[in-house]
């Protein structure tokens, strides 16, 4: 970081011109009354946002770019010699273009005029496209979080999970998250785990399909972009403070394995702004400070110790114009959160909570340089760090070597042991558990229950990621009648994760019961650890694990524009190259590799050839309103795990077995195979999204616009570790050949060891999604709506958002739970409606400003549930001796659903203004009004305690209260 902020520091003092995608710009064309063409008519753009004014003149046939501009509101004087000025006023969106046509005559008067913006109708776009800022987002009941906004994306499922993402026809990890142009998604996994506030942003764009070959779109589903507020020639500064006691709460419904508490919550904000240099520099600084503690909690077991969630975050950004038509942004965010009481289920023990330190750094650099009225340059720079440590709150004061006892009298001081559970007819088994039940059961009924946890927190974790990223871009328009908007750019990113994972004692201790056997020995307990937990034959520990993903793309791409039509011709080609660590080349051996123990070694690459990702648009503005428009698109998604997943340093940093007899002797190790070094099979296909769109977008009326479209997904070509015999021990269907996937894997294995499972591409692995929906907007000067609704229909026989037995959990690209072993291949009843499908949804939200200086905002929502089905291992039986259930279908995935969901936020805002310039505002939002705590996160294993239950339901209704003092 600080090599990443000396660069930053540089750059800003070079002036070097920079820019990343992080504006909206203005075009149109000037005309005389009768229509002919305004040649040489200067155009000049102000505003607040924008240091120095941008200036422009029409060509030949009228036409004007201002292309680049920071989002916000600008006037615009149109003035030629003869002719009486023009002025308008125009708002820009975030990578939006807004269309401002003037007609000028001597005989006009000057005059001012708003102009407002039809976003759901471009007339050289194919793209599905919104844009908010903040004078919507700020009148609605929208929480404190970037992921808070989400919720007004249209056609997107919503969701209040704190880590995955909500589906839109792909994985929740196959979206893309920017904040400031910054990817904040989870490297490597992909997932929104990072926590930028949403209190510092000024507006968000959303790109949900057709998309074309800018911006280096490769999402999915959908990508979000947002930009934040900057300083302006004014001085300005804002205080306040937000709060959600428990007495604004109510009751919250009993869920599966849910605890009891009381929750209070705070949100403290401090920001402002104003010039360095007039007309030249501004800034903006801002902090924030949400807190979370839950108390007087219990769960099954009893209490629970209080939860603790504090963070502070700083944040700065300085806006530099050394000429007019060059401008700089430069910003920084620090955040650090501390959690204590964390990690508590509804059935563990209090003794399993853990704390957790997390720290979240972005360094950005963006600027644009508008060469002349028909070429522009860009370049973006951006440094990304977010370090995690946890730490168990209950730390078991011993280390773990080969061939130690394991003191069955004191289990619950040894580890994580989770209490077994009776199994039907399982008489000799359930003989030997009742005793373990008696002691560390749960109350059921008055009845010791197996099923629960207790003793430690399993794991002592350190996990780092960082991204580091920059990108550039020339636009050139050329054409007179016929026009050509040609862009090229390029972006280099490296992702990177450095893990260091112990285990607590033992790790998760579990209980066979002499079901099982290792090496010809009845196994009664096992324990699965971290070999990083081990002492070594020298005394050493294994050292933690470096991964890296590393991309490059180029993008060409040519809007076409002639008379009422707009033909976007685009191509984005990407380069992937993953980097694991243990291994380093050798020609000699078959593998091609040899052992080397902390060696970066590349482990696959997927050339440019093989990403070829066409981007096709066509926009009939047929009646120079109104349009109907077509897009094809493939997207290659761009995040995988497989760089730490597949790692052969994984054969020694890895998660092991161990084995006891009844008595607690040790009986042996045993390597988890799934989870050390993988090979990959030859010449794989990446994974590939295609996207066919049709749709039509017009004006209803005056300030109403409207969007009619349909959509088509089909993904394919899924990589996933899996059993190199898999397609000749676990009965494939017919058409599926019986052959290992590397047939050489035994002789690599002789050289380098490894694992018995391979990354490979799935056969007949795929995913549909059909979309069909309706939007419609309208703004006006003191009012703002949007609604739409969305059938669409998500299936097939993959889903990365259902592989484990959480949730919301951080799943491996690559390296899940899916075609592990029996019962848990793509043919294993995976067919069917997958979890982020929502056959319907109807979202409607807007505000009216009332005349008595105050807003009203609300926001509805309903949708679909969640598809679920039956986990059962014993369908499996014959197949395996695993008594785990999870990712073993009983039935045919999705064959049942969670009720439908709906709920009403509303919002109430009342601004005092005194001073002539200083602003009271007192806030109230309500959430849920209905307290309608709908459940989903289905208990579907058969095994497990709460089958069939909700572990999971939506928040109750809830107050916030709010007061903000500003000038």
């Amino acid at each position: 970081m600080k090599r990443s902020l000396a660069v930053l520091a540089a750059m800003v003092f070079l002036a070097i011109p920079a820019f990343g995608q992080q504006t909206g710009s203005i075009s149109g064309r000037v005309t005389l009354p009768e229509g002919e063409p305004v040649p040489g008519a200067t155009v000049e753009a102000r505003s607040d946002v924008l240091p120095q004014p941008r200036v422009t003149v029409t060509d030949e046939q009228g036409n004007y770019s201002l292309p680049l501009l920071p989002p916000g509101v600008y006037e615009l004087n149109f003035s030629l010699e003869g002719m009486a000025s023009q002025e308008r006023k125009v708002q820009v969106l975030l990578q939006q273009t807004s269309t401002l046509d003037v007609i000028m005559s001597a005989s006009l008067e000057e005059s001012v005029e708003v102009v407002g913006t039809a976003l759901l109708v471009d007339p050289s776009s194919a793209e599905l496209k919104a844009a908010i800022g903040k004078d919507v987002i700020d009148p609605l009941p929208v929480g404190q979080n970037y992921r808070d906004l989400v919720k007004l994306i249209p056609g997107v499922q919503y969701t209040e999970d704190d880590t995955r993402g909500p589906s839109a026809g792909g994985s929740g990890q196959d979206n893309v998250y920017l904040f400031d142009g910054v990817s904040v998604a989870l490297p490597l996994f992909g997932s929104l785990s990072a926590e930028p506030s949403s209190h510092d942003i000024d507006q968000i764009s959303i790109v949900k399909g057709g998309a074309n070959a800018v911006d280096f779109n490769r999402s999915g589903g959908f990508t979000i972009n947002s930009v934040s507020k900057t300083g302006t020639n004014r001085y300005h500064a804002e205080a306040s403070y937000q709060a959600q006691t428990e007495d604004m709460t109510a009751d919250r419904e009993p869920t599966v394995g849910g605890s009891n508490f009381e929750e209070d919550r705070s949100w403290t904000v401090l920001n402002g702004g104003g010039p360095l240099w007039r007309d030249r520099m501004y800034f903006y600084a801002s902090y924030f400070r949400p807190t979370l503690e839950r108390d007087n909690r219990s769960n099954a077991y009893g209490e629970v110790p209080n939860y603790e969630s504090d963070r502070d975050e700083l944040f700065g950004k300085l806006t530099y114009s050394p000429t007019n038509n060059i401008s700089l942004h430069a910003s920084y965010r620090d955040s650090d959160r501390e959690v204590n009481g964390d990690g508590v289920g509804g059935f563990a023990t209090g003794s399993t909570s853990q704390g957790a330190d997390v720290t979240l750094k972005i360094a950005t650099l963006e600027g644009s340089w508008v060469i002349n009225s028909k070429s522009y340059a860009s370049f973006r720079y951006t440094d990304f760090e977010n370090q995690n440590s946890s730490r168990p709150d209950n730390l078991l004061g011993f280390t773990i070597a080969s061939g130690q006892r394991l003191d069955v009298a004191n289990l619950d001081q040894m580890g994580l042991f989770q209490v077994p559970r009776p199994i039907s007819g399982a008489t000799a088994y359930n003989n030997f558990i009742q005793p373990l039940i008696n002691r560390y059961g749960f109350q059921q009924n008055g009845v010791a229950t197996g099923g629960g946890f207790v003793g430690g927190a399993r794991f002592i974790n350190d996990q780092d990621f960082a991204r580091e990223s920059i990108q550039g871009s020339y636009d050139l328009l050329l054409g007179s009648e016929v026009t050509h908007e040609l862009h090229f750019g390029y972006q280099w990113s490296k992702d990177e994760e450095d893990l260091a994972r112990g285990s607590n004692g033992w790790g998760l201790i579990t209980v066979p019961g002499g079901r099982a056997t290792f090496n010809g020995q009845q196994v009664f307990y096992q324990a699965e650890l971290e070999q990083m937990s081990l002492v070594g034959p020298d005394g050493s520990l294994v050292p933690g694990i470096h991964s890296e993903f590393e991309s490059q793309s180029i993008e060409l791409n040519d809007v076409i524009k002639w008379e009422n039509w707009a033909v976007n011709v685009g191509v984005l080609l990407s380069n992937d190259t993953y980097y694991g660590q243990g291994l380093r080349p050798n020609s000699s051996n078959v593998s091609g590799f040899e052992l080397a123990l902390g060696n970066k070694y590349k482990m696959y690459e997927i050339d440019f050839e093989d990403m070829i990702q066409p981007r096709l648009g066509l926009v009939w503005t047929w009646n120079k309103r109104d349009t109907v428009y077509a897009n094809y698109a493939r997207y290659y998604p761009a995040a995988s795990s497989l760089p730490r997943a597949a790692s052969w340093d994984r054969n020694l940093a890895r998660t092991i077995r161990a084995y006891f007899r009844a008595d607690g002797t040790f009986i042996g190790l045993d390597p988890i195979a799934s989870s050390s070094g993988k090979f990959f099979d030859d010449d794989l296909d990446p994974r590939s999204i295609d996207e066919y769109l049709l749709g039509t977008a017009f004006h209803l009326g005056r300030n109403w616009t409207a969007r009619v479209h349909a959509r088509y997904r089909y993904g394919a070509n899924f990589w996933e570790d899996t059993n190199n015999d898999a397609r000749i021990a676990f009965n494939p269907p017919e058409g599926i050949d019986r052959e290992l996937y590397v047939p050489d894997l035994a002789v690599v294995r002789g050289e380098i060891g490894g694992s018995s499972y391979v990354i490979a591409e799935l056969d007949g692995a795929f995913t549909k999604y059909y979309e069909v929906g309706a939007e419609a907007e309208w703004r006006g000067s003191k009012a703002y709506f949007r609604g739409s609704y969305v059938w669409s229909h998500y299936y097939g026989n993959f889903d990365q958002d259902n592989t484990t037995t959480a949730n919301d959990d951080n799943i491996f690209i690559g390296s899940s739970f899916i075609a592990d072993g029996a019962g848990r291949q793509i043919w294993d009843n995976k067919y069917g409606n997958l979890r982020g499908d929502r056959r319907h949804q109807l979202k409607v939200y807007g505000y009216y400003r009332l005349p008595w200086n105050a807003t009203t905002g609300a926001y509805a929502i309903y949708q679909s549930g969640q598809p679920y089905e039956v986990w059962d291992v014993e369908v499996y039986r014959a197949l395996t001796t695993s008594t785990s259930d999870v990712n073993r279908y009983a039935e045919p995935a999705g064959s049942r659903t969670t009720d439908a969901h709906y709920q009403l936020d509303l919002n109430y805002t009342q601004i005092f203004t005194f001073g002539g310039r200083y602003d009271l505002e007192l806030r109230a939002d309500v959430y849920n009004v209905t307290d309608n705590q709908t459940g989903y996160n289905i208990q579907n294993q058969r095994s497990l305690a709460g089958f069939l239950g909700a572990r999971s339901a939506y928040d109750p209704r809830r107050f916030q209260l709010a007061v903000k003092f500003g000038f």
